[in-house]
């Protein structure tokens, strides 16, 4: 059963054997211990990879014609596991017809077509060293390529991009910039936040309110509520509650094992069986 912040501050009260209240705010210890129900629950996050806060999201644009090729990670991300940009006729460019600007960019492709279909492409995510040893090859002299500043804290530096096709790969700077490798410039001025689907680890909402209910797994409940108990306890009091502490413990392992729904192997179940097939994850 899934329970409020409020629900949460008076069963930690309890235990404290403290003042009973009907809101957070209603006393000091109440606010502290709706703050330590915080913390938990971000802990708990952190630790856990709580499976609610993975979604899908877009990328910014950065909507300047003069850094065509750069995008933001939005600020309710924590995460960026896959990228996937709308490529609306890629081949196209490798052939040198001019197709592209009658072409239908809906979704939906045309049956029978000759013309490539448009369609969601990954965009490969890798590490800045490889990002640039790959881009440094590009011919400045060539016409396909153009080059913008790109300025961060550690000074001021000239990419080189391609500006006839939809992006292949990318790289994360500082855990917000995101620099690709191109873009099509008869398509569109910059990269577009329309045209790109991701999926990550977003931040963790909270909100002071009576009935705020942590977006967490229902399961992860009782966790949160003996892993508070425990904290106060030990915040409050200085001293422990050996109870709450061993359910915390027992409830730990449990997440583990069940925290996904996908049928994820565990991490034991990923080690190499050395050809004990019954211990193969299938």
């Amino acid at each position: 059963m899934k329970l409020t912040l409020l629900s949460m501050t008076q069963s930690v009260l309890s235990a404290l054997s403290s003042d009973e209240v009907n809101s957070i705010s209603d006393t000091t210890e109440s606010l502290q211990i709706a703050e330590i129900v915080k913390q938990v629950v971000m802990n708990v996050s952190a630790r856990a990879g709580i499976l609610e806060q993975n979604q899908l999201f877009q990328l910014d644009s950065s909507t300047d014609i003069t850094k065509p090729v750069l995008m933001y990670k939005p600020e309710h991300i924590n995460k960026l596991e896959w990228i996937k940009y709308y490529d609306t006729g890629q081949a196209s460019n490798d052939t040198g017809s001019t197709f592209i600007h009658d072409l239908n960019v809906d979704i939906t492709g045309q049956g029978g077509s000759t013309a490539a279909t448009p369609s969601w492409k990954y965009v490969t995510i890798i590490p800045i060293q490889q990002f640039l040893d790959y881009v440094n090859r590009y011919n400045p002299n060539d016409t396909t390529v153009s080059s913008y500043t790109f300025e961060t804290t550690g000074g001021t530096f000239n990419l080189q991009y391609k500006n006839n096709v939809t992006p292949h790969y990318c790289t994360v700077l500082q855990n917000y910039y995101i620099l690709f490798d191109s873009y099509d410039n008869t398509v569109d001025n910059t990269l577009q936040t329309s045209k790109t689907q991701c999926f990550g680890q977003g931040t963790v909402e909270w909100r002071m309110e009576d009935d705020f209910i942590p977006n967490i797994d229902e399961n992860q409940f009782p966790l949160v509520l003996n892993e508070a108990k425990s904290l106060a306890f030990l915040e409050l009091k200085q001293m422990s509650h050996p109870k709450a502490e061993q359910e915390a413990k027992r409830q730990w392992g449990t997440i583990q094992r069940t925290k996904s729904l996908a049928g994820v192997p565990t991490s034991f179940q990923q080690l190499p069986d050395f050809g004990r097939r019954k211990l193969r994850w299938r």
